[in-house]
């Protein structure tokens, strides 16, 4: 008996969505136009559109910093990689990064 009281009550995007467009019509019948946008919005909410987009940034508002170990990487998995993302100037994420050779100049 529970099984049933539970499928009864099964809340899907569909249902939602029909529930919301019955309302919608509703509201444009008697002419209330914002309920019929608040119907609408539900709708674009719930099929992901409308979605607020949200910058997140690091320290300053620079890149967000990221430590990935790739010591324990094959050269195969290295290889994907590079062949996805292209070469990285410098590897090591020091000082060097714009030395392809990894060799920092000496001196001041």
């Amino acid at each position: 008996m529970q099984a049933v009281a539970a499928k009864r009550m099964e809340v899907t995007i569909d249902s939602l969505a029909k529930e919301l467009e019955e309302a919608r019509l509703i509201a444009i019948a008697e002419k209330q136009a914002a309920a019929a946008v608040s119907a609408t919005m539900g709708k674009a909410k719930l099929f992901g559109f409308g979605v607020e987009n949200k910058r997140i940034s690091g320290p300053g508002g620079g890149a967000i910093p990221v430590e990935i170990d790739l010591s324990k990487v094959s050269n195969e998995q290295l290889d994907a990689l590079e062949a996805l993302f292209g070469k990285i100037a410098g590897g090591s994420g020091g000082d060097d990064d714009g030395d392809p050779s990894g060799e920092a100049e000496a001196g001041g």
